[in-house]
Protein backbone atom coordinates (compact mmCIF):
# COMPACT_ATOMS: atom_id res chain seq x y z
CA UNK A 1 0.00 0.00 0.00
CA UNK A 2 3.16 2.43 0.50
CA UNK A 3 4.31 1.68 -2.89
CA UNK A 4 1.17 2.39 -4.64
CA UNK A 5 1.01 6.37 -2.10
CA UNK A 6 4.55 6.68 -3.23
CA UNK A 7 3.50 6.21 -7.27
CA UNK A 8 0.78 8.29 -6.57
CA UNK A 9 2.59 11.13 -4.75
CA UNK A 10 5.48 11.08 -7.35
CA UNK A 11 2.81 11.27 -10.04
CA UNK A 12 1.28 14.15 -8.43
CA UNK A 13 4.78 16.59 -7.66
CA UNK A 14 5.89 15.72 -10.95
CA UNK A 15 2.84 16.62 -13.19
CA UNK A 16 2.23 19.54 -10.43
CA UNK A 17 6.09 21.08 -11.09
CA UNK A 18 5.93 19.89 -14.68
CA UNK A 19 2.36 22.01 -15.37
CA UNK A 20 4.40 25.32 -13.54
CA UNK A 21 7.28 24.75 -15.85
CA UNK A 22 5.84 24.21 -18.94
CA UNK A 23 3.51 27.49 -18.23
CA UNK A 24 6.76 29.75 -17.78
CA UNK A 25 8.86 27.94 -20.33
CA UNK A 26 5.96 28.45 -22.81
CA UNK A 27 4.72 31.90 -22.19
CA UNK A 28 8.41 33.49 -21.32
CA UNK A 29 10.12 32.21 -24.85
CA UNK A 30 8.16 29.34 -27.04
CA UNK A 31 5.09 31.48 -27.57
CA UNK A 32 4.85 31.92 -31.09
CA UNK A 33 1.99 34.64 -30.44
CA UNK A 34 1.37 36.76 -27.44
CA UNK A 35 -1.62 38.54 -27.07
CA UNK A 36 -0.88 39.91 -23.67
CA UNK A 37 2.47 40.78 -22.42
CA UNK A 38 4.44 38.00 -21.13
CA UNK A 39 5.13 38.48 -17.60
CA UNK A 40 0.89 39.28 -16.96
CA UNK A 41 -0.13 35.95 -18.96
CA UNK A 42 2.47 33.99 -17.02
CA UNK A 43 1.80 35.09 -13.52
CA UNK A 44 -2.11 35.19 -14.22
CA UNK A 45 -1.39 31.24 -15.30
CA UNK A 46 0.72 30.66 -12.32
CA UNK A 47 -0.57 32.51 -9.26
CA UNK A 48 -3.32 29.92 -8.27
CA UNK A 49 -0.44 27.19 -8.18
CA UNK A 50 1.49 29.12 -6.01
CA UNK A 51 -0.80 28.80 -2.91
CA UNK A 52 -0.35 25.38 -3.07
CA UNK A 53 3.18 24.53 -3.32
CA UNK A 54 4.20 24.05 -0.06
CA UNK A 55 1.04 22.02 0.60
CA UNK A 56 1.95 19.10 -2.13
CA UNK A 57 5.77 19.12 -1.04
CA UNK A 58 4.91 18.57 2.76
CA UNK A 59 2.27 16.15 1.04
CA UNK A 60 -0.83 18.08 2.81
CA UNK A 61 -4.18 15.87 2.53
CA UNK A 62 -6.48 19.28 2.33
CA UNK A 63 -4.18 20.63 -0.84
CA UNK A 64 -4.29 17.53 -2.80
CA UNK A 65 -8.15 17.79 -2.51
CA UNK A 66 -8.10 21.36 -3.59
CA UNK A 67 -5.39 20.16 -6.26
CA UNK A 68 -7.74 17.90 -8.03
CA UNK A 69 -10.24 20.82 -8.38
CA UNK A 70 -7.59 23.26 -9.57
CA UNK A 71 -6.65 20.93 -12.03
CA UNK A 72 -9.82 20.98 -14.14
CA UNK A 73 -9.66 24.70 -14.38
CA UNK A 74 -5.87 23.77 -16.06
CA UNK A 75 -7.79 21.23 -18.17
CA UNK A 76 -10.22 23.75 -19.77
CA UNK A 77 -6.80 25.97 -20.79
CA UNK A 78 -5.62 23.23 -22.06
CA UNK A 79 -8.25 22.23 -24.15
CA UNK A 80 -9.02 25.95 -25.03
CA UNK A 81 -5.37 26.15 -26.34
CA UNK A 82 -5.62 22.81 -28.29
CA UNK A 83 -8.35 24.61 -30.40
CA UNK A 84 -5.56 27.54 -31.17
CA UNK A 85 -4.06 26.63 -34.39
CA UNK A 86 -0.46 27.65 -33.20
CA UNK A 87 -0.26 26.71 -29.96
CA UNK A 88 -2.16 23.02 -30.11
CA UNK A 89 1.06 21.79 -28.60
CA UNK A 90 0.75 23.73 -25.47
CA UNK A 91 -2.49 22.96 -24.89
CA UNK A 92 -1.97 19.03 -25.62
CA UNK A 93 1.03 19.53 -22.71
CA UNK A 94 -1.35 21.34 -20.26
CA UNK A 95 -4.15 19.02 -20.95
CA UNK A 96 -2.09 16.15 -20.20
CA UNK A 97 0.21 17.61 -17.31
CA UNK A 98 -3.40 18.59 -15.49
CA UNK A 99 -5.40 15.55 -15.99
CA UNK A 100 -1.74 13.70 -14.31
CA UNK A 101 -2.17 15.80 -11.91
CA UNK A 102 -5.69 14.88 -11.73
CA UNK A 103 -5.73 11.44 -11.30
CA UNK A 104 -2.15 11.89 -9.01
CA UNK A 105 -4.35 13.75 -6.27
CA UNK A 106 -6.89 11.94 -6.32
CA UNK A 107 -5.68 8.87 -5.77
CA UNK A 108 -3.07 10.06 -2.96
CA UNK A 109 -6.15 11.43 -1.38
CA UNK A 110 -7.80 7.37 -2.10
CA UNK A 111 -4.89 5.59 -0.92
CA UNK A 112 -4.48 7.82 2.28
CA UNK A 113 -7.88 7.69 3.57
CA UNK A 114 -7.36 3.71 2.96
CA UNK A 115 -4.74 3.51 4.49
CA UNK A 116 -5.97 5.28 8.05
CA UNK A 117 -8.94 3.64 7.73
CA UNK A 118 -6.77 0.15 8.10
CA UNK A 119 -5.26 1.66 10.94
CA UNK A 120 -7.93 2.49 12.74
CA UNK A 121 -9.97 -1.04 11.97
CA UNK A 122 -6.78 -2.80 13.57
Amino acid sequence: MSSTLTLWRLLTLTSFFGLMVVIILWNGWLTPIQYLNRGLEIAILEFPLLFFVRGMINADREKHIAVTLLSLVYFFIGVWFIFAPKESLYGYVVTLLSLCLYLGSFFYVRTLDKIAEAVVDE
